[in-house]
């Protein structure tokens, strides 16, 4: 159902594997995401593929069962049963902090609004893709995602001291 290959090797503050998903209906381009990303970028990632946006909600949700739902998600806009845009709405609705990457040759301006609007749209690329864009697309996405994770829990930390110095006050 799905395939599992080792991407990137993230920065010294990411603790656990960190996971892309790429959604695309067209074989071709999933073997390119694949053959490309694990060509370039490192080792302590993995990416996961899917052939639909309902497979791609499948995914996420073993994966979020497993405790490592997915950071990333690069999924095509026209496909068929799903399109792009509603699958970025939904899993953004599931996963709010996971970042969405929109790639494409055909879309909307609608659908475009619609995914910016409504699940906050990381990038979007327009197919064909050039290679360094796109891997430097999917770095930054892992290494924003890791240093918003790392942020929110220092501020918990600093909540946390902060309630136990105001505790301990005379």
């Amino acid at each position: 159902m799905t395939s599992a290959i080792c991407i990137y090797q993230p920065c010294s503050h990411i603790k656990m594997t960190s996971i892309i998903l790429c959604v695309d209906d067209d074989k071709t381009v999933l073997t390119a995401l694949r053959t490309l990303l694990s060509n370039t970028i490192g080792t302590r990632c993995r990416v996961e593929i899917a052939e639909s946006g309902q497979e791609a909600l499948e995914i996420c949700e073993e994966l979020a069962a497993e405790g490592n739902a997915p950071v990333a998600v690069i999924s095509d806009f026209i496909m068929p049963q799903m399109r792009g845009d509603e699958l970025l709405v939904r899993l953004h609705q599931r996963y709010p902090d996971m970042v969405k990457i929109m790639l494409t040759g055909q879309s909307d301006f609608a659908g475009v609004r619609r995914v910016i609007n409504e699940a906050n749209l990381y990038r979007f690329i327009d197919k064909p893709f050039k290679n360094a864009d796109l891997v430097l697309t999917a770095k930054t996405a892992i290494e924003t995602r890791s240093t918003e994770a790392a942020l929110r829990q220092e501020i918990q930390e600093l909540k946390a001291r902060i309630a136990e110095l105001n505790a301990a006050r005379p």
